[in-house]
């Protein structure tokens, strides 16, 4: 294979001809572009510590094969708003991993054969174990262009034994491998298959990642609406609830929008779980009051007028109906259909 004519720009950094805690004082200043760096633990041993890269230009790209030791890497809010970085960093982890968050403290796992994407303008706190790494540094321009229409990609991973992970891993690895035989004249050729590359391969992966959210936040709905359902006698506030499933009031806020809000929600549920009570004569032997209390509302007075708001008669009009439409072998008086229960509410809720 020949060489090209004019080759990619390159250059080395290596640790190896250093000693001791030189070693890693050479290494944080050669890393400080991107990141601040720290041994794992303050007083932690770093005489063995070795690193290495190995970096190619590639004309908007730039391609590095960084073997590094254990340490943590960090970027803050401060540095992140003003340090200048406004790339993407793709990075595929051959060997080692980290773990750590990225963003408002989201937890991040990545292990050998994973690829996982940074946007550096945003912040990001892992602790990484010995590792071999191939980097992807990739202008915002170019990035956005390849993410068009996709969630942030901030912190996703895509998993090394995944379809589109193994695809992006495979591209990454072959342009290493080819580095030596591309020259700057096919550069922008290079640039352009690797990023409709990264397009196929972390385009699906959002579109996945977003209807996962919205899975989940389907899931958590529902958690919550059971166990608004089992518990309607018991202290449902917003506080109470964040409390028992982890969220911020914000996130059940904002969970709970689409059905009108999480108290009016509570509310409602109580309602109709009276009116299904004092319908029942199972219940009959409750008194009005009894009631109110059992479904959690402050007072007699407070549920009477909610209840006649609801439905446009009082707790004792409904069961004066239904006593008077069994005595009679008719129906008892069912839910308006404004305030009809999903069958599913019911359900839940035995």
């Amino acid at each position: 294979m020949l060489p090209p004519a004019q080759p990619l720009p390159s250059t080395t950094f290596s640790t190896s001809q250093l000693s001791g805690e030189d070693r890693f004082e050479a290494w944080r200043a050669s890393i400080s572009v991107l990141f601040d760096v720290a041994p794992l633990a303050q007083g932690t041993p770093i005489e063995g510590f070795q690193a290495q890269v190995e970096a190619v230009h590639l004309g908007q790209l730039l391609l590095g094969d960084l073997h590094f030791g254990a340490q943590r890497f960090s970027r803050g809010h401060a540095r992140a708003a003003h340090d200048g970085l406004d790339h993407y960093l793709v990075q595929w982890y051959r060997q080692g991993g980290f773990i750590g968050q990225h963003g408002d403290g989201d937890g991040l796992r990545v292990r050998g054969g994973d690829v996982v994407v940074f946007d550096m303008a945003r912040t990001q706190h892992t602790v990484a174990q010995d590792s071999h790494v191939l980097s992807l540094i990739v202008p915002r321009a170019l990035g956005d262009a390849a993410f068009a229409g996709a969630a942030s990609p901030h912190g996703t991973v895509l998993r090394g034994d995944s379809v589109f992970g193994g695809l992006l891993a495979d591209h990454l690895g072959a342009l290493h491998r080819r580095l030596p035989a591309i020259g700057m004249e096919q550069a922008d050729d290079v640039v352009r298959a690797t990023t409709q590359m990264l397009a196929a391969c972390l385009r699906p992966s959002q579109r996945a990642l977003a209807e996962a959210r919205a899975d989940v936040q389907a899931v958590t709905l529902e958690r919550i609406q059971r166990h608004i359902a089992r518990n309607l006698g018991a202290p449902l506030t917003p506080e109470a609830l964040c409390r028992a499933f982890g969220l911020s009031r914000h996130r059940l806020y904002q969970l709970f929008e689409p059905l009108g809000g999480v108290s009016r929600y509570v509310q409602q549920r109580r309602l109709q779980r009276a009116f299904q009570t004092l319908s029942n004569p199972v219940y009959r032997h409750l008194r009005v009051a009894d009631v109110a209390a059992r479904l959690g509302f402050a007072s007699e007075a407070h549920f009477s007028r909610a209840f006649r708001t609801a439905f446009g008669h009082t707790p004792s009009d409904v069961r004066a109906m239904a006593e008077a439409a069994r005595a009679s072998g008719r129906n008892p008086p069912a839910l308006p259909s404004a305030a009809s229960v999903e069958y599913a509410d019911w359900l839940l809720g035995l």
